[in-house]
């Protein structure tokens, strides 16, 4: 009789292993990764000085128009004058389309970037507009800064993955996922700026995991509301930045 109750205990212990090594296995599945947002810019080559332009970007997920986009700006600037760039809240329209009416007041090259974020992600495309009589030199100037990755015009997908729920004085994993023309963008630099309002940044190195992943932990010192700028680099000239909030308990 011993034996019996015995090899029954034995067979449920081995039992309830075996379920929990398939619910181990399950958990530690990998999620897919999010299908990237597009957007691409529309804008006339050519332009002229105190005439309205107008300038959208279609925002789409799977070829599907993007309606509910949480933030579309489009930063303008003149050659050569970044520092002193506009940026301009868009409105949509329809079918995934956000514009803006804008007037350029001198001649020059100008370059429009359109900061887009919707569904946990950013992309930020660059375009250029001629504004009346530019130089010849100007253009020649603008290809070889191009040529030697000064200037950035593409397409970079920017994911932040955090917790649901982020608790102060815990170690919080967070990750970064980067696509370029629907690749993993590898052999990147990515720092995280961390602030909370009235406090010094906080920067985070963040180290390539897989192909388009970057990995770090971070601690919050406290509750509140933090701003999470994402700053992305490499050595083809490459310099992309988003910024996230995040509240923490």
């Amino acid at each position: 009789m011993k034996k019996i109750i015995f090899a029954i205990f034995m067979a449920f212990i081995f039992l309830a292993g075996c379920g929990q090594t398939s619910e181990d296995h399950a958990s530690g599945e990998q999620e897919e990764a999010p299908v990237p947002i597009d957007a691409v810019i529309e804008l006339p080559e050519k332009g002229e000085p105190n005439v309205e332009v107008a300038i959208a970007v279609t925002v789409s997920q799977e070829k599907k128009p993007v309606e509910d986009a949480d933030e579309v700006k489009f930063e303008i600037w003149k050659e050569g004058k970044k520092d002193a760039s506009e940026k301009v809240e868009a409105k949509h329209s329809e079918n995934g389309k956000y514009s803006i009416n804008y007037t350029f007041l001198e001649n020059g090259l100008y370059h429009v970037q359109s900061h887009v974020t919707a569904r946990d992600m950013h992309t930020m495309p660059t375009e250029s507009i001629q504004i009346g009589n530019v130089e010849e030199e100007q253009h020649e100037h603008s290809e070889e800064a191009t040529e030697e990755g000064h200037h950035h015009h593409g397409e970079v997908a920017i994911h932040l993955e955090k917790p649901e729920v982020i608790k102060a004085k815990g170690q919080t994993p967070l990750a970064v996922r980067l696509k370029k023309d629907e690749s993993p963008l590898m052999d990147a630099r990515v720092r995280l700026e961390i602030t909370k309002q009235g406090t010094n940044p906080a920067w985070v190195d963040m180290e390539e995991a897989t192909e388009g992943e970057y990995k770090a932990d971070y601690q919050f010192s406290s509750g509140g509301t933090y701003i999470i700028t994402i700053h992305v680099q490499n050595d083809a000239g490459l310099h992309e930045h988003t910024e996230v909030e995040v509240t923490v308990e």
